[in-house]
């Protein structure tokens, strides 16, 4: 799985999933993103999966961990890589193809439900932001 971490203006972008039982997490918000399709990498498969949820063509990715977490319903820990990038200057152009709705929340609002695992996720990417902004440093 290729997840992406999508901030726009401070805010992250989540999804809304279907709520269908034959997916993860149905009726949950989560981060964008999907499975490798045959042999390509992750970075091409997040790239891939964010054109088609989002109709945006994202190109500048950066990789941050490879995850592996069990999913229900595949009865299985699946490794999932990580990514994140921002889209502020895109996104008004998005257009939500996967999923009931797309969101922009603060870390300090995120909604509900939304699997402990992604909020987890969440509040890493944002703390290590947090640790490497110049102006966080102290002398």
């Amino acid at each position: 799985m290729a997840l992406a971490i999508l901030k726009v203006a401070g805010r992250y972008a989540l999804q809304l999933r279907d709520n269908r039982p034959d997916i993860a997490a149905p009726g949950h918000w989560a981060l964008f993103g999907g499975s490798l399709d045959g042999d390509e990498t992750p970075r091409i498969a997040v790239r891939r999966e964010i054109r088609e949820e989002l109709a945006l063509d994202v190109t500048d990715w950066r990789e941050l961990w490879r995850v592996r977490y069990y999913v229900p319903l595949r009865d299985a820990e699946v490794l999932h890589f990580i990514f994140a990038a921002d889209v502020t200057g895109l996104w008004a152009r998005h257009v939500l193809h996967e999923g009931q709705a797309a969101g922009l929340f603060p870390i300090d609002g995120l909604p509900r439900p939304m699997e402990p695992v992604v909020v987890a996720l969440l509040e890493r990417y944002h703390d290590q932001e947090r640790s490497e902004s110049p102006g966080d440093l102290r002398g």
